[in-house]
């Protein structure tokens, strides 16, 4: 955790990217992350919309 204010001592576990992911592959997709030091960082996904 880069965020010191989401650090563990402020109830932060660290697994939330991790937990993001699993829900997002189960939907059949996948996490695409983009980052560049001193500018930030992106994460997405796409899903697949299925209409009925």
């Amino acid at each position: 955790m880069v965020d010191k204010s989401r650090s563990k001592q402020n109830g932060g576990s660290g697994i939330g990217l991790s937990l993001c992911n699993k829900i997002v592959e189960i939907h059949g997709s996948k996490l695409n992350i983009e980052s560049e030091e001193g500018v930030g960082t992106k994460v997405y996904f796409d899903l697949e919309y299925i209409k009925s």
